[in-house]
């Protein structure tokens, strides 16, 4: 478990239903150039700040070039019902175990200890079984202008960024937010 994530105790205290929609932070076939050892100092004491201010154990982690296949794992995981399990999974992986969330022995471990069947799940990832679900999201992010995550979109009302709890429950209630930017450029 990662720890008490506001949108995740939102979710249980109001029964809500989260929907999660895919984002490349870095889209596949794209690379990026090498960043500075000054870039990467601040990328680090940003991530491991964030954790800290929500008692999450948080880690600067380069191995994860690209996410695609992670993301269509997520859309299998949420076909079989496990989609938040999974997220937690592949957060923790990602930052605090330091693995790569594009490698496919990865996520087929990750999956199996959640529950999922390893041989089904490494199928749909071998088939791109989800791979237009994934692209529909990414379109979708696009359509709206949507830059970076976290993005939350509640009928029609958006906030960017790490937000608190109080901050998402007013977005639920209509009442606005004050987003939280969290630059590591």
């Amino acid at each position: 478990m990662i720890g008490k994530v506001p949108l995740d105790q939102l979710a249980k205290d109001k029964n809500l239903e989260v929907v999660w929609k895919s984002f490349e932070l870095r889209p596949e076939g794209m690379e990026l150039p090498p960043k500075s050892p000054a870039y990467l100092a601040r990328a680090k004491a940003g991530i491991e700040a964030l954790g800290s201010k929500y008692g999450v154990k948080m880690i600067f982690n380069d191995k994860s070039e690209h996410s695609r296949l992670a993301l269509a794992g997520s859309k299998f995981a949420e076909e079989k019902g496990l989609g938040n399990a999974y997220h937690d999974a592949v957060f923790a992986a990602q930052f605090q175990d330091q693995k790569d969330i594009n490698d496919p022995q990865v996520l087929t471990e990750l999956a199996e200890k959640i529950g999922l069947d390893p041989a089904e799940f490494q199928q749909a990832l071998v088939s791109r079984r989800y791979e237009q679900a994934v692209l529909q999201d990414i379109k979708e992010a696009q359509e709206l202008g949507i830059q970076g995550v976290p993005y939350f979109i509640v009928e029609g009302r958006t906030a960017f960024g790490v937000q608190s709890y109080e901050a998402l429950e007013n977005l639920l209630l209509g009442k606005g937010t004050s987003a939280l930017r969290l630059s590591l450029e």
